[in-house]
């Protein structure tokens, strides 16, 4: 199997493009007082000062940003799909991860990556409802993948995805 090609390096420059929820937005870059990114008129928007490092502080404004839509989707999800898969959770956390979208206790714990924030939103919907099933199924059993396709029949469709374009979710 061939190699990924090596991550981009990201500019953190006006016009660059940043993906959320599967769709490419521009990052555009304003100077005056500091305020944090938001999505307006299908750009991301900062506003930074002048005499600071654009670049580092764009990423950080970045990276609180997707933190923020990750704590509002992801549980969003989990409450549209617990009542589906039929479980009840415990606390749910927005994460860095290094190598995994989420995780669960058996506790009914949920962690999730909030890099996951700039896949497609159903692959979003698959890490959700693949964690939910983790608290029927601790393991990757069939009975496990059984419960996982009841919820999302084309749910390889997703897990392929993931599998494939999962290294290029960078910031």
């Amino acid at each position: 199997m061939s190699k990924p090609p090596p991550k981009r390096e990201k500019a953190f420059v006006s016009g660059e493009g940043f993906s959320y929820l599967g769709r490419n937005y521009r990052l555009k870059i304003n100077t005056g007082d500091y305020q944090s990114v938001r999505l307006i008129q299908g750009r991301l928007a900062i506003t930074l000062p002048d005499d600071i490092d654009h670049k580092i502080y764009a990423r950080k404004g970045l990276i609180s940003w997707y933190k923020r839509q990750a704590e509002k989707k992801i549980r969003e999800k989990v409450e549209r799909y617990a009542h589906i898969v039929g479980v009840e959770t415990g606390v749910i956390r927005i994460k860095s991860f290094k190598s995994r979208w989420g995780s669960c206790t058996p506790y009914g714990d949920l962690e999730f990556n909030w890099v996951i924030m700039m896949a497609p939103n159903r692959v979003v919907d698959y890490v959700v409802i693949h964690e939910l099933c983790h608290l029927i199924q601790m393991d990757h059993s069939p009975q496990f993948w059984r419960e996982v396709e009841r919820v999302m029949p084309d749910y390889l469709e997703h897990k392929e995805w993931l599998k494939v374009n999962g290294h290029k979710l960078v910031i």
